[in-house]
């Protein structure tokens, strides 16, 4: 145990705090701090300079990106498009609008209302049209 005790304490907050900034994952920041996993969220669960340092620095690589990102949407449209989206809530709509011959309703029909022989000829109908499709 005092092996461990030893090694988590040569790690830096600042390193802790550079690799959470950097979006790392715990096992990508343990592997890089040379440590295994399990000691490392041991230290986090413990440590509460090393607990603040991972959360303020997935905090502040979340504003690093934002700027990143605001930077890119002045050179390329589809990002600042994608910010309209994420940030302000704006959304593209679209109106499909369909209509029936010179632009009057679409026709339906009620098929409960039709009687057997009618149902027995609009089946007769529907399997002409499936013969001709696999055809």
């Amino acid at each position: 145990m005092a092996k461990s005790t030893q090694r988590r304490s040569k790690v830096r907050v600042s390193a802790i705090r550079m690799l959470s900034q950097l979006q790392c994952s715990e096992a990508e920041a343990a592997a890089s701090l040379g440590i295994r996993l399990k000691t490392f969220r041991e230290m986090l669960r413990i440590d509460a300079a090393a607990k603040q340092a991972w959360e303020e620095g997935r905090e502040i690589g979340k504003v690093d990106i934002r700027k990143a990102q605001f930077a890119l949407a002045q050179r390329h449209p589809q990002m600042a498009i994608y910010l309209g989206k994420v940030v302000l809530g704006q959304r593209e709509i679209q109106v499909i609008e369909h209509s029936g011959p010179n632009g009057g309703p679409i026709k339906t029909m009620d098929l409960s209302k039709l009687d057997g022989e009618e149902r027995s000829a609009l089946r007769s109908i529907l399997e002409k049209t499936r013969a001709k499709k696999e055809e």
